[in-house]
Protein backbone atom coordinates (compact mmCIF):
# COMPACT_ATOMS: atom_id res chain seq x y z
CA UNK A 1 0.00 0.00 0.00
CA UNK A 2 1.78 3.49 -1.10
CA UNK A 3 2.08 6.32 0.85
CA UNK A 4 -0.52 9.35 0.12
CA UNK A 5 2.97 11.62 -1.01
CA UNK A 6 3.74 8.23 -2.89
CA UNK A 7 0.67 8.25 -4.79
CA UNK A 8 0.47 12.47 -5.29
CA UNK A 9 4.08 13.31 -5.59
CA UNK A 10 5.80 10.39 -6.93
CA UNK A 11 9.15 11.58 -7.96
CA UNK A 12 9.59 13.83 -4.85
CA UNK A 13 8.75 10.72 -2.76
CA UNK A 14 11.16 8.64 -4.71
CA UNK A 15 13.58 11.56 -3.85
CA UNK A 16 12.79 11.54 -0.16
CA UNK A 17 12.75 7.41 0.09
CA UNK A 18 16.76 8.03 -1.03
CA UNK A 19 17.59 10.74 1.22
CA UNK A 20 16.03 9.06 3.61
CA UNK A 21 17.34 5.84 2.72
CA UNK A 22 21.31 7.36 2.74
CA UNK A 23 20.54 9.13 5.71
CA UNK A 24 19.86 6.09 7.89
CA UNK A 25 22.37 3.82 6.23
CA UNK A 26 26.14 4.05 7.27
CA UNK A 27 27.73 6.88 7.97
CA UNK A 28 30.09 8.93 10.69
CA UNK A 29 27.37 8.33 13.47
CA UNK A 30 26.59 5.37 14.43
CA UNK A 31 22.48 4.05 14.49
CA UNK A 32 22.49 5.07 18.69
CA UNK A 33 23.45 8.97 17.67
CA UNK A 34 21.07 8.62 14.71
CA UNK A 35 18.30 7.19 17.25
CA UNK A 36 18.52 9.81 20.00
CA UNK A 37 18.76 13.05 17.25
CA UNK A 38 15.73 11.53 15.38
CA UNK A 39 13.71 10.90 18.82
CA UNK A 40 14.47 14.17 19.87
CA UNK A 41 13.00 15.90 16.72
CA UNK A 42 10.07 13.91 16.36
CA UNK A 43 9.26 14.90 20.18
CA UNK A 44 10.22 18.10 19.70
CA UNK A 45 7.90 18.30 16.29
CA UNK A 46 5.20 16.86 18.58
CA UNK A 47 4.27 14.06 15.90
CA UNK A 48 2.57 11.03 17.58
CA UNK A 49 3.63 8.71 15.10
CA UNK A 50 7.36 9.62 14.82
CA UNK A 51 7.75 9.44 18.26
CA UNK A 52 6.13 5.85 18.74
CA UNK A 53 8.36 4.89 16.11
CA UNK A 54 11.71 6.44 17.31
CA UNK A 55 11.02 5.28 20.54
CA UNK A 56 10.97 1.99 19.40
CA UNK A 57 13.95 2.07 17.11
CA UNK A 58 15.60 3.94 19.92
CA UNK A 59 14.80 0.73 22.08
CA UNK A 60 16.00 -1.65 19.41
CA UNK A 61 19.30 0.14 18.71
CA UNK A 62 20.10 -0.39 22.95
CA UNK A 63 18.12 3.06 24.86
CA UNK A 64 16.73 1.81 28.32
CA UNK A 65 12.93 3.88 28.94
CA UNK A 66 15.15 5.40 31.48
CA UNK A 67 17.30 7.00 28.75
CA UNK A 68 14.26 7.94 26.67
CA UNK A 69 12.63 9.30 29.48
CA UNK A 70 15.98 11.65 30.19
CA UNK A 71 15.86 12.81 26.34
CA UNK A 72 12.32 13.84 26.25
CA UNK A 73 13.45 16.34 29.44
CA UNK A 74 16.42 17.43 27.50
CA UNK A 75 14.22 18.17 24.72
CA UNK A 76 11.72 19.91 27.33
CA UNK A 77 14.65 21.66 28.70
CA UNK A 78 16.06 23.12 25.37
CA UNK A 79 12.91 23.73 24.01
CA UNK A 80 11.95 26.13 26.70
CA UNK A 81 14.98 27.61 26.89
CA UNK A 82 14.72 28.40 23.03
CA UNK A 83 10.73 29.98 24.03
CA UNK A 84 12.93 32.14 26.98
CA UNK A 85 15.30 33.59 24.52
CA UNK A 86 12.92 33.98 21.62
CA UNK A 87 10.47 35.84 24.30
CA UNK A 88 13.41 37.95 24.85
CA UNK A 89 14.15 38.91 21.50
CA UNK A 90 10.09 40.18 21.36
CA UNK A 91 10.17 41.65 24.64
CA UNK A 92 12.76 44.10 23.53
CA UNK A 93 11.54 44.70 20.22
CA UNK A 94 7.92 45.85 20.77
CA UNK A 95 7.55 45.88 25.29
CA UNK A 96 11.00 47.75 26.08
CA UNK A 97 10.26 51.71 27.15
CA UNK A 98 13.71 52.25 26.99
CA UNK A 99 14.14 51.29 30.00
Amino acid sequence: MALWFEEKAPDMAKGWWEFYNACEGESKLDQKSKAMVALAVAIHGRCPHCTGSRIKKAMAVGFSKEEIAEAIMEVALVASGTELFWAKEVYDKYLLDGE
